[in-house]
């Protein structure tokens, strides 16, 4: 009995830190573009706290927001924390974002289950587009050529961005600086190292055109999903 006490304890005051931190995580986010004296002094806690722990804090409390078992709370939580996202957009269960603040979701996007979402260099998602589980999408990277093996700027931009009604199945990673066109396809598995021109449907390693889709394309979603999940 004690032991379950004790975990029940360690579970509450996981949830009580993160609730006491959040609103300083989320000022800094929403604040760290204006350089006004009132806005430095409203992110400085968040800013202090993220800078002390390597970002550490921002990061705990993004993956756990995405174990949140509410749709709408979750993407609450990750409007306050700056993702801009449109109407009816679903984020599944497990979703891991960095940056949010540099993240764009349009309307009826859905974002499957223990999606990894790095925006850090710019992510940009269109209107109805389908994420299935488990993808990974990269803006960043170490540099393999550099000698101290860091993250460079060498091979200009790397934001990502998704055309309308595209569909990245299962399993699927997007490499930085591809774009992918609207209503293209990218085959569960498939690693896309350069961009997708529309309506095209690729597979392999690295990815590769195999079809073409048809480009009367007329499905909207419109963000219906069960509740606690």
């Amino acid at each position: 009995m004690k032991y379950l006490i004790f975990l029940l304890l360690l579970i509450c005051a996981k949830w009580i830190g993160i609730i006491l931190v959040y609103p300083w995580i989320c000022l800094f986010y929403q604040c760290r573009k204006h350089n006004s004296l009132l806005m430095k002094i409203l992110r400085a806690p968040g800013y202090r706290l993220d800078k002390l722990t390597n970002e550490g804090v921002s990061r705990f409390i993004i993956i756990n927001i995405g174990h949140i078992p509410s749709l709408t709370l979750r993407l609450l939580l990750y409007r306050l924390l700056g993702i801009k996202a449109g109407k009816h957009v679903t984020i599944h269960f497990g979703t891991e974002i960095r940056a949010p603040y540099e993240l764009q979701l349009g309307t009826g996007t859905i974002i499957g289950d223990n999606a990894l979402l790095d925006a850090r260099n710019g992510l940009t998602i269109g209107e109805h587009v389908n994420l299935s589980s488990h993808v990974s999408i990269y803006t960043e990277q170490h540099d393999y050529q550099d000698e101290y093996f860091r993250v460079t700027d060498r091979g200009g931009n790397k934001a990502v961005e998704i055309g309308d009604r595209a569909w990245i199945s299962s399993n699927v990673i997007v490499l930085p600086g591809v774009t992918i066109g609207e209503g293209a396809v990218c085959c569960a598995g498939c690693v896309v190292t350069k961009d997708v021109a529309p309506y095209d449907v690729v597979a392999g390693i690295p990815a590769r055109k195999v079809a073409e889709r048809t480009h009367n394309l007329k499905y909207e979603f419109n963000g219906s999903s069960c509740w606690f999940y």
